[in-house]
């Protein structure tokens, strides 16, 4: 029977440049000129919280170096550490249309319409980017990488896809470009190719236990190697202990290999950690189906139903109670 998709994403997916980012509060070096004691004093007020103070002093500094970008990068993060986002993206759209060859913008403007959802505005700033990078280096990587995260959240996973590959090709051995490339492989059901990158994840770094999770949940899902996903989701529970979501993923381990009590002893926990979660609710009431225990399953289908499942979610609990009679 088919189930929600209930997979972590991995940390590092979602990862984003950060605008302006050498903007850095803590050791800075000594100011060897009036521009930099400007900028010093700027990302100190900034880090402070002074967001006054810090604009006057990145102000001054775009006076005093109108061709340096820093001082516009600057007062955008002011801008932004007070959620004036549209106010930065027009700000930094203003000067780059009086320097339109300055990358540097058209990379700010980017990273801050990725945050922003304005998608088609991220990709076209980021191949202007790339378009003057060297297509072989780091930098031009960074850029496939952000390009596969705009691309994915707007919903062209099959370019998100082709993107984050093309990343992994430049750093290989990346691995929020690797997780990045897992998640989504995973979550548009190419499943071999997910094992693939979940193995390496976790070749590299052996206390991922997100990657252990999902790669788990996957072998247990295809029924593939109970043995292993069992280890691999044991051990991610132990080094993860609180998370819901893996406590779900051993849940399903046992229920595949029909240790019902055990199943529903890890369902249980996940819906305590998280009650709201209409995906372990539901396969709480999987097991507790496949134990005889009907009324109590219909309980939690019933529960499932008032916290707000998509309509794909609500039409499976639906013919899970009508398939225990409820």
């Amino acid at each position: 029977m088919p189930q929600p998709s209930r997979r972590l994403q991995l940390a590092g997916a979602a990862l984003l440049l950060v605008l302006g980012s050498g903007l850095q509060a803590q050791d800075p070096p000594p100011a060897s000129t009036a521009a930099d004691f400007l900028f010093q004093t700027g990302v100190s007020a900034l880090s402070a919280g002074k967001y006054h103070e810090a604009e006057i002093n990145f102000r001054r500094l775009i006076e005093l170096e109108p061709a340096s970008s820093r001082g516009i990068l600057g007062l955008a993060q002011v801008y932004l550490a007070q959620k004036k986002q549209d106010e930065a993206l027009r700000l930094l759209q203003a000067e780059s249309e009086k320097a339109p060859r300055n990358v540097e913008l058209h990379f700010a403007i980017g990273n801050l319409a990725l945050q922003s959802a304005k998608f088609d505005l991220a990709i076209a700033e980021f191949h202007h980017v790339l378009d003057a990078s060297d297509r072989n280096s780091n930098a031009a990587a960074q850029l496939y990488f952000l390009l596969g995260e705009a691309h994915r959240r707007k919903g062209d996973i099959d370019a998100s896809v082709a993107l984050y590959q093309q990343a992994q090709k430049l750093l290989p051995g990346n691995l929020p470009i690797t997780n990045a490339l897992a998640f989504v492989l995973d979550a548009t059901g190419k499943r071999q190719a997910a094992e693939a990158e979940y193995r390496k994840i976790i070749e590299a770094d052996p206390k991922n236990a997100l990657a252990m999770n999902n790669l788990a949940f996957l072998l247990a899902d295809d029924g593939t190697d109970l043995d292993l996903a069992l280890a691999y989701a044991l051990r991610a529970r132990q080094l993860a202990p609180n998370e819901y979501k893996i406590a779900d993923t051993l849940g399903w381990v046992y229920l595949k290999m029909k240790s019902t009590d055990e199943a529903i002893a890890m369902f249980r926990d996940a819906v305590e950690k998280d009650p709201a979660s209409v995906v372990c609710r539901y396969h709480l009431a999987m097991a507790l189906g496949q134990k005889g225990e009907r009324a109590e399953a219909a309980k939690e289908l019933q529960t499932a139903l008032k916290n707000n499942p998509s309509k794909a979610e609500e039409q499976m609990i639906r013919e899970l109670l009508h398939q225990i009679g409820q």
